[in-house]
């Protein structure tokens, strides 16, 4: 499907944001992610960071954005195609883990980039029902890496029902976060025994700790949904 490419913003050095617009018809649900090709043999999944619309624009964020990475010449590639209006090539919506009905409490986990699938969810969640208990954990290695961490904070503050928690592994005194492990304080602060509907993304090996963690402590009565693990 080809895309034509709306705008291109660095939240940091590190992380780009990618609007895009389907020259077609392009379905998709809160949580799911897009194969990007960029180039002749590079193609790349990243999660849709907006809710859907109904209107054929969606957000990408391209996060760990070094120099020489395979990934910097890939934005030099977006780059080159926005100045020449140039389409891009985006394959249909895939993933299981997208946002489901919910009537309970709703707890995201994010790890880094993570934030991304975490953010549409977020959006939709909201937009569904303006009242609903939602956490959000996002794990990042400093606070600079927190790039919407205003926006969250604002969301927080106009939704009576979102809890926003930012966790670094390092921090300076002036401290916006949680410092320690992402994991370790989820399991600390969450109340289990509620049964929230759980949605994870972040480094595979992450998920798995987690996963298995998490179903041991409520004998498998939880849902957790994340594109790392077998379809729920």
């Amino acid at each position: 499907m080809n895309c034509k490419i709306l705008n291109l913003t660095y939240f940091n050095t590190k992380t780009l944001s990618v609007i895009l617009e389907a020259e077609g018809d392009f379905d998709f649900l809160a949580g799911q992610y897009v194969l990007l090709e960029l180039g002749e043999s590079e193609k790349l999944p990243f999660s849709i960071a907006s809710s859907p619309e109904g209107n054929r624009k969606f957000e990408l964020h391209l996060g760990g954005i070094l120099n020489d990475s395979t990934l910097a010449k890939s934005v030099v590639y977006l780059q080159q195609c926005f100045q020449n209006e140039e389409s891009v090539i985006v394959e249909s919506a895939k993933g299981h883990a997208w946002l489901r009905p919910a009537d309970g409490k709703i707890v995201l986990v994010a790890g880094g980039s993570g934030y991304t699938y975490t953010r549409s969810l977020l959006k939709e969640a909201l937009k569904r029902n303006p009242e609903s208990e939602i956490t959000l954990y996002w794990g990042c290695h400093s606070e600079a890496d927190l790039y919407e961490h205003g926006y969250l904070a604002e969301l927080e503050a106009a939704y009576s029902g979102f809890t926003y928690i930012p966790v670094t592994e390092v921090s300076p005194k002036s401290v916006v976060a949680r410092q320690g492990r992402l994991l370790a304080i989820v399991y600390e602060d969450c109340d289990f025994s509620t049964l929230p509907d759980i949605y994870i993304c972040g480094r595979y090996e992450m998920v798995q700790v987690a996963y298995s963690h998490l179903k041991n402590k409520c004998e498998g009565r939880l849902n957790i949904y994340s594109d790392a693990l077998p379809a729920a």
